[in-house]
């Protein structure tokens, strides 16, 4: 068997495991069924169904809009929802489409991330980052319906079809990231530095015929702009949603850091204490990674990662930042590449990433508030 294979192997026993978990938990704690007018009604899949979860399911159901609902579902790109919407006749249900959807992407994102690493590191350091994206803390969502597995899956796929100077696949499937997430404009970012980067190193001229593939993605993101500013009469849908449902603005880092410790300090309980700790740890985990990637000269990396830290450091609600990371793939990368020689820190590492992700899943599992 490949080393892919094996890696891919764990990979599976790892879901199976999560998947086991989050259903014993809720069983031992005699949960019942979940009252929401967007729940599946199937107890075990409604497991994986949060949050977020009702919007993409409402969206594949209901549209976008409706008479008595304007906002705020266009918060959330569409490529998920569209997915849910094909493939719920299918699978039985738009809930239990999102749960396979994120299942087999989840595999496709340690397929990618597998390769994206075997470009620079060993078959050992290559399983490590692996085993780190699967005991990630926020791990759990990658088993939930949520976007983040098919985001990765896309993103990672995209991002080695750029090191591989494939630009058109890169293109296409960086497109698939932009429909995904907002996020997915930054791998652009990083693939279009990259691009440059290998131009350069070949002594040719900094653009190309092939640079329209890089930015192939613009298309999908004017045309989902496009289609917002024609259902609501604005370019800015997207953020204008956001402020309205979330109430996210601009802040200097300042002002945004002290509104975030005054949440901590205005924590109802010991649970929302906790996470708005973990949200704060995450946030200053990702500029601490932001400046090592441009300490190293990463910039194609730190491209894609600067503005996605940015984007949270520069706004007002930081909730939820700790699940964002799980799309920071270089910090995967740069984990594996710095402890090659550091057994007893990999090890560290992975035990406490390992316990956070043990803590999450249990307080997902009894339907807290994870992120």
């Amino acid at each position: 068997m490949s080393p892919m294979r094996r890696a891919l192997l764990l990979w599976g026993a790892s879901r199976l495991l999560l998947v086991l978990a989050v259903l014993t938990v809720a069983a031992g704690a005699g949960l019942g069924a979940v009252d929401h007018p967007w729940a599946d009604g199937r107890w075990w899949l409604d497991r994986f169904s949060t949050y977020d979860s009702y919007h993409f399911v409402r969206v594949a159901d209901e549209g976008y809009f409706t008479p008595t609902r304007r906002c705020c579902d266009q918060a959330y790109f569409p490529a998920y929802p569209m997915l849910l919407r094909a493939l719920g006749p299918i699978l039985g249900g738009p809930t239990l489409a999102g749960w396979v959807i994120a299942l087999l992407a989840g595999f496709g994102a340690a397929a990618g991330l597998w390769l994206v690493a075997r470009e620079s590191l060993s078959d050992k350091s290559t399983r490590y980052a692996v085993g780190l994206l699967a005991l990630a803390p926020f791990t759990v969502f990658l088993v939930a319906v949520y976007s983040e597995a098919l985001f990765l899956a896309a993103a990672l796929f995209a991002w080695w079809a750029g090191l591989r100077q494939r630009w058109f696949l890169a293109g296409v499937l960086a497109g698939i990231a932009v429909g995904t997430r907002v996020t997915g404009v930054f791998l652009v970012v990083g693939l279009l530095v990259h691009y440059l980067l290998e131009r350069r190193r070949a002594g040719r001229s900094a653009l190309g015929w092939d640079a329209a593939w890089v930015l192939l993605p613009a298309g999908v993101l004017l045309t989902w702009m496009g289609w917002l500013r024609a259902q609501t009469g604005s370019w800015d849908a997207y953020r204008q949603a956001q402020a309205v449902g979330w109430g996210r603005e601009s802040l200097s880092p300042w002002a945004a850091l002290r509104d975030q410790l005054t949440d901590i300090a205005a924590a109802p309980d010991s649970w929302l204490l906790a996470t708005r700790i973990l949200d704060l740890a995450a946030v200053l985990a990702g500029v601490l990674l932001a400046a090592v990637l441009l300490w190293r000269r990463r910039w194609a990396e730190a491209a894609y990662v600067v503005p996605s830290v940015a984007v949270i450091v520069l706004g007002s609600v930081w909730e939820s930042a700790a699940r964002y990371a799980l799309a920071w793939f270089p910090a995967y990368l740069l984990l594996a590449e710095v402890t090659q020689q550091r057994p007893r820190t990999r090890i560290a590492v992975l035990a406490l990433s390992a316990a956070l992700a043990s803590w999450i899943t249990v307080g997902f599992a009894l339907r807290l508030w994870t992120g």
